[in-house]
């Protein structure tokens, strides 16, 4: 059973496959970043590089923000596209936190770029704001994924429950690593390689968010089909009453 989808903006699944596309690709940003300079790039924090003075911050600010922007018209469609009850509601407002936290993140980045060198990585100065906005979005997000994935367990495309749960599998091993890396400056490298990894996994689960929007405007604009009979079979004589 799917939600209720209405306007022409929707009549298309090709609006909501883009728009996850494009939402997950704008969330890896850093990207630009490993093109610029390589492997180099991967000791550093993602968020350091939207710090204001660090080249070509405004990319990666940008780009949180406009993924974002994209996300939140997602949301209807993805949510029409999982069964009905209480766990495609938890999907639909646990991503839009996801949303507005990683906006919030990015229009106040971190202070410090990767050129303020501590002993202690959390000595650095930092933006508590920044910082706990990311934290929510981050805990949002993979609230929707365990949401979207025991909604899914019985009902459901199939595709889209095993999905959640590789998603659910990689984001808590990547920000496992992450936490064990981050107060030791010798654990850089595992920091910036788990952190990435964390970004992928989110961008890969926000391109399965449209493709499950896309399925459910496809499916909405399917022609009617009689039950057990496809629409080039003819329906069948009804019987004769028996004397």
């Amino acid at each position: 059973m799917t939600g209720n989808l209405t306007g022409p903006w929707w009549r298309s699944p090709a609006v909501p496959a883009a728009l996850g596309v494009g939402a997950g690709t704008l969330y890896a940003n850093f990207v630009v970043d490993w093109a610029r300079r390589g492997s180099a790039s991967l000791g550093h924090v993602v968020s350091e590089l939207a710090a204001p003075g660090e080249p070509q911050a405004w990319i990666y600010r940008a780009g949180e923000v406009g993924c974002a922007a994209l996300v939140l018209p997602l949301l209807p469609t993805a949510r029409a596209g999982l069964p009905a009850g209480l766990g495609r509601e938890v999907v639909a407002v646990a991503t839009a936190v996801f949303a507005a936290g990683a906006a919030a993140a990015a229009v106040v980045p971190t202070p410090c770029g990767p050129g303020v060198v501590r002993e202690e990585v959390d000595r650095r100065p930092r933006s508590n704001l920044h910082d706990g906005a990311s934290i929510v979005s981050d805990v949002a997000l993979y609230l929707g994924v365990a949401a979207a994935w025991a909604t899914t367990r019985r009902r459901g495309p199939g595709w889209f429950h095993r999905a959640a749960g590789w998603v659910l599998w990689l984001g808590t091993g990547s920000n496992l690593a992450a936490g064990y890396a981050r107060p030791v400056a010798g654990r850089r490298w595992l920091g910036g390689v788990s952190q990435r990894v964390n970004i992928l996994t989110i961008s890969a689960w926000l391109c399965c968010l449209g493709l499950i929007g896309a399925q459910a405007v496809r499916d909405r604009s399917a022609p009617p089909r009689e039950a057990g009979l496809s629409p080039a079979t003819p329906a069948p004589f009804p019987a004769a009453p028996t004397p």
